[in-house]
């Protein structure tokens, strides 16, 4: 392959990773900021409002502590990355691990800041919390 064709190629990758994340916030927001909404949403990359259920909100609100509203940025972003295996996605923050250990019952130490969790788990964390997650696709998992 010629270096023009590389080149090419390369950015119709990132073409392609753009396209498929325009879905995803231009910033998050605090579990705080969002309580005090009286429409919570965020704004994404292509105009669009995310809007999050009240009801989420307050299930978050129950499982933190006060202190912690503060810290979890939203919405939670689950990003699909086969290079941890087939169906594997990794969840980042330390709050957000938090969240989503919790919610699929697993044990973690305290100040873990990355989790991988795979389709099954991923299934049962968005029933539960969907508009308090949001996919994301790595170029990884674009390409394949």
């Amino acid at each position: 392959m010629s270096e023009r064709e590389i080149l090419w190629e390369e950015l119709l990758r990132e073409e392609l990773l753009r396209l498929a994340n325009v879905h995803l916030p231009y910033t998050k927001k605090t579990l705080k900021e969002l309580l005090s909404e009286k429409y919570p949403h965020v704004v994404c990359r292509d105009g669009t409002i995310h809007m999050f259920r009240r009801k989420e909100l307050e299930f978050l609100k129950n499982m933190l502590t006060e202190d912690e509203w503060d810290k979890i940025l939203l919405p939670i972003i689950i990003e699909l990355n086969p290079s941890y295996g087939e169906g594997a996605a990794i969840v980042r923050g330390e709050m957000e691990v938090k969240v989503v250990a919790k919610v699929l019952g697993l044990d973690i130490k305290e100040g873990v800041k990355e989790i991988i969790i795979y389709r099954p788990q991923i299934g049962v964390l968005r029933e539960k919390l969907r508009t308090v997650t949001q996919i994301a696709f790595s170029l990884k998992s674009i390409m394949t």
